[in-house]
């Protein structure tokens, strides 16, 4: 197994792991409007049940988005142990399973709020 590998994978559990923490209090309802944490826009700051509607949802989605990270990043594990991917082929890749669902996590939360 290549280390460079392995290091993309410990981020991507990583940043799986820390989203994950930070949309659980959002999910519960428990982070009041404020300028720093949460899902903020000037629809959400300036309505509270807007805030804590948005909130949920973006925390749900944020926490469905984690888990395929981590999916990803099991499956990044596996295509180095049981293939023969060039690393620099596995590093792309595994950018790619950081990235795009963030990109994704992004697109969904930008088309939640044209609807708010």
């Amino acid at each position: 197994m290549h280390w460079t590998t392995i290091a993309i994978a410990v981020s991507i559990f990583f940043v799986a792991a820390l989203m994950i923490g930070l949309s659980i209090p959002l999910v519960q309802g428990k982070v009041p409007p404020n300028n720093t944490y949460g899902f903020r826009t000037s629809k959400t700051l300036a309505d509270p049940s807007i805030w804590y509607e948005a909130n949920r949802f973006s925390g749900r989605v944020a926490i469905a988005v984690s888990i395929v990270m981590i999916a990803l990043g099991i499956a990044l594990l596996l295509l180095d142990r049981y293939t023969k991917l060039d690393p620099n082929s596995l590093i792309v890749l595994g950018l790619a399973f950081e990235i795009v669902p963030m990109l994704v996590l992004t697109l969904v939360l930008f088309l939640y709020h044209r609807n708010l």
